[in-house]
């Protein structure tokens, strides 16, 4: 795997040390064989595509206009989307299983109930999962663009003095 997933960005605004950046949603179906049997194919036409706007910090240099490119690292977005789908899937099957060891007796009713909290509480551990990890998942600035047509390497940022 690379290390960054890298998405091109327009600054809107900027306040201080914090950007809002606009990221226009590309898609590559258009060049894939398979893009009329393709469940992604068919949402992008559905839902069309949508800008998203993100906030970011950055050393100060960015000016309203710039292109910038933004990155995520790639382990920090697989990591994150196998706890979307495990956490809430393992507590709903394994809820009602523990149910079905500890009170075999039960209806089938009492192990759907489990099983829907069971979900739910796999959706409570995503969402501390998430709080925990947000400065992973967050974008950074890799590359600035200026407006004027120049190519800079965003300058690291320095930690905050106490």
């Amino acid at each position: 795997m690379s290390e960054w997933i890298r998405e091109q960005g327009t600054v809107l605004s900027v306040e201080g040390y914090a950007a809002r950046v606009r990221i226009e949603r590309r898609s590559t179906c258009g060049s894939c064989s398979a893009r009329t049997g393709c469940g992604s194919g068919v949402l992008s036409e559905v839902l069309g595509r949508k800008a998203v706007e993100v906030s970011i910090g950055h050393p100060g240099s960015l000016q309203p206009g710039d292109t910038v490119t933004l990155g995520i690292r790639d382990q920090a977005l697989v990591s994150g989307a196998l706890a979307m789908y495990l956490l809430p899937l393992a507590g709903l099957v394994a809820a009602p299983a523990l149910l079905m060891l500890v009170v075999p007796g039960l209806g089938e009713g009492f192990h759907l109930l489990v099983g829907a909290l069971g979900f739910a509480g796999g959706l409570l551990g995503v969402r501390a999962w998430l709080r925990r990890r947000a400065p992973d998942l967050a974008p950074v600035l890799l590359e600035r663009h200026p407006a004027t047509g120049t190519h800079r390497a965003a300058a690291p940022m320095a930690a905050p003095r106490p």
